[in-house]
């Protein structure tokens, strides 16, 4: 991970591990919905946040704790004033510009000097699809352009999201949320019997690709026996937080982000995209899809995810087999992450 020669030392001491460094992309960190007239906590990649819009509504990010008593900046309120926004500090009332200065500090009058260490950092953000993403790099690794799969489409009313906190490391999530397939049929055997895909236990004709930082899978899931279910799927992963699902059903589609909280925790967004003719019976679908969903596939996923000893995974920390190809791969793209890291010897 890479930082400014500004970041405080307070953060530094925040930041993930050498082992454990979190690859440098863009990163979902919050739903654009979920931010609206007042400030909101988050933590992200290790690091206390607090968003909230200026008054053009435009998506602030900054350390969440007030650089003058640590109190948190979430449980404060936006002021907008001649064409200003800034945050305020519930505490003592001082007041955050965007770019992140104290402007006000009210115990101090009008006109006093305030010192330019009397600031939060702000953090390079910017929403796009319905998101917010926080870019984990410093100004010479910068790419403006958010990553995203062309298949999906902007348009909100064909689509329904949904988020979880799982406290499993990030890797681990990667390998559950955004790879695994054919775990379907036991981790899920009651819905898998109920929908009649219950002995779709092989994963046939795998097909992975891996160029730059996509890695491309197709294959079936198979019963055994001529009778047996068959179900084909495509995947699409875009390292190191990104993937997409087609199961051929219609051209539904499964979104998944996923982000760091810290080294412990991380966060989950999923999202149905549903292109059927009336947008009204696609946004139904996709909120019924997002339900179940949230409600019956994922808690199954994170009782076994969560078991799963050690906690942090890797290359050599699983017996893989030929099914796992892809997360192989994903595994290789973190690893040659990792060792790039070591050789520039970037700053943690």
């Amino acid at each position: 991970m890479v930082l400014s020669p500004q970041t405080p030392q307070t953060e530094l001491s925040n930041l993930p591990t050498l082992e454990t460094a979190f690859p440098i992309a863009w990163y979902a960190i919050a739903a654009s919905d979920s931010v609206r007239s007042q400030p909101l906590g988050i933590r992200r990649l290790g690091i206390d946040l607090v968003l909230w819009r200026d008054s053009d509504g435009k998506i602030v990010c900054q350390s969440r704790h007030c650089p003058h008593r640590g109190v948190d900046l979430a449980l404060g309120k936006i002021s907008h004033s001649d064409d200003k926004s800034c945050l305020e500090c519930p505490y003592h009332g001082f007041q955050f510009a965007v770019d992140g200065q104290c402007i006000f500090m009210p115990c101090e009058g009008q006109g006093a000097r305030i010192s330019r260490l009397m600031r939060v950092k702000s953090y390079r953000v910017q929403e796009s699809h319905g998101l917010i993403w926080l870019w984990w790099g410093d100004e010479e690794t910068t790419t403006w352009e958010i990553p995203w799969f062309t298949e999906l489409s902007d348009r909100p009313r064909r689509w329904a999201d949904a988020e979880m906190v799982w406290d499993v490391h990030f890797t681990r999530a990667v390998e559950s949320a955004l790879i695994d397939i054919h775990h379907f049929a036991f981790a899920h055997r009651s819905i898998a019997k109920w929908s009649g895909i219950g002995t779709a236990k092989r994963l046939d004709t795998l097909d992975t690709q891996a160029i730059g930082n996509q890695i491309k899978t197709q294959g079936i899931l198979k019963g055994e026996g001529k009778d047996g279910p068959s179900i084909r799927f495509k995947n699409e992963v875009l390292f190191p937080n990104l993937s997409v699902f087609d199961f051929g059903l219609g051209g539904i589609k499964l979104f998944v982000t996923v982000t760091p909280i810290d080294e412990d925790n991380t966060w989950i967004n999923f999202r149905y995209y549903v292109p059927f003719g009336l947008p009204n019976l696609s946004r139904l679908i996709a909120k019924i899809a997002v339900w179940f969903e949230l409600n019956f596939v994922q808690p199954d996923d994170y009782r076994l995810v969560k078991s799963i000893v050690p906690k942090c995974s890797g290359l050599k920390e699983n017996q893989f087999v030929h099914a796992d190809r892809t997360i192989v791969h994903w595994h290789r793209l973190n690893k040659h992450h990792q060792q790039k890291a070591i050789s520039k010897k970037l700053p943690l």
